[in-house]
């Protein structure tokens, strides 16, 4: 079970990256669909920063997926 904020940034982050090589989408082309660089991406996905509400609910629309996909907990 998620404690915390931190736990859930950790676990979007993963989700992100998962859902993206799945999708087969670059980091350039995430990027591009929420207009920022790849290397924003890539520090989304290694927790090192924290991706907006805005920015989710893009990501979800871009890998059309139902938001709650960032949320999944990893068996």
């Amino acid at each position: 079970m998620i404690k915390n904020q931190s736990e859930i940034n950790t676990l979007i982050g993963k989700n992100l990256s998962r859902l993206r090589k799945e999708k087969g989408l670059s980091l350039q082309k995430v990027g591009d669909f929420i207009e920022v660089t790849n290397q924003q991406v890539s520090l989304f996905e290694k927790d090192k920063n924290r991706i907006s509400a805005a920015q989710l609910y893009l990501l979800a629309q871009c890998m059309n997926v139902d938001i709650s996909e960032f949320f999944r907990a990893f068996d």
